[in-house]
């Protein structure tokens, strides 16, 4: 395996850890991987925290779920950390706008389209996603090109809104992960 194709799945896995929570993918197996990550990184406060983490225990993963629709879906007064380029790139702060076309016609120019017409092609787990398809086929010039120009303009205020507000330690330490691979 290749490191653009390691870099590749590892973008996967980020895009994977950024859905809702479900028992079919964040499992024990997707616990270790990320652990395994964070080791490897010597992130040892993050490790800690992440081994305290029982996806065995309904009521844990249940709190996962609740945080996940906290922070990315719905909340009193509004969600925390919107997960889509364009809230925080337009005046408007509004979805599908602008700059979501914008990341639709980056897609469609390199050759790829969504898999679903009613998905927003700049949510986060769709970018990580087209991310994993440039680096898996050695697209490197046009992932730095919509890491420059579509992705790292807003992530870093999207950082920010989750590493604020969470309660859980799993998305802080996931959206610190994805700023250290999409760091130029």
């Amino acid at each position: 395996m290749t490191e653009n194709e390691k870099l590749g799945g590892i973008y996967r896995f980020l895009a994977l850890s950024m859905r809702y929570p479900e028992h079919d993918w964040l499992n024990s197996d997707c616990l270790a991987s990320l652990i395994n990550i964070t080791e490897s990184l010597e992130w040892l406060e993050d490790t800690e925290k992440l081994k305290e983490l029982n996806l065995q225990d309904a009521r844990a993963f249940e709190d996962l779920q609740v945080e996940h629709t906290r922070l990315f879906i719905t909340a009193a007064g509004g969600v925390f950390a919107p997960p889509y380029g364009s809230v925080y790139l337009s005046k408007s702060g509004l979805l599908f706008n602008e700059a979501t076309e914008e990341v639709a016609d980056y897609y469609r120019q390199k050759g790829f389209e969504l898999a679903r017409e009613d998905e927003a092609a700049d949510h986060i787990v769709n970018e990580l996603e087209f991310l994993a398809l440039l680096t898996s086929q050695d697209m490197l010039n046009d992932e730095k090109e919509f890491l420059d120009k579509y992705f790292r303009p807003w992530f870093s205020q999207f950082h920010d809104k989750v590493v604020e507000a969470a309660e859980l330690p799993f998305y802080v330490v996931i959206v610190k992960l994805i700023n250290f691979f999409t760091i130029p």
